[in-house]
């Protein structure tokens, strides 16, 4: 299912999106669900070995927007 977050005038939800490619992370992926036209947003995680989905709903609300606003459109590293 996921977790929703409202930021940037849209829902949000947030879905486990596995290894990101760095040793020790995880990727999450915010894919935008009041707007079909807004892109996909990543964020990285540390892996620390919880159940993906359970890490998600385990953080805190000021922990998720922040984590949400460390996310980059389509993944691309911030310049």
């Amino acid at each position: 299912m996921g977790r929703k977050l409202k930021a940037d005038g849209d829902v949000w939800i947030a879905v486990p999106g596995g290894s990101s490619g760095r040793e020790g992370h995880r990727s999450v992926v915010f894919m935008c669900d009041s707007n079909g036209q807004r892109p996909y947003r990543v964020a990285e995680v540390q892996d620390d070995g919880s159940d993906a989905e359970s890490h998600l709903a385990n953080l805190e609300a000021r922990e998720f927007r922040e984590l949400f606003d460390r996310s980059t459109s389509l993944g691309t590293p911030a310049s």
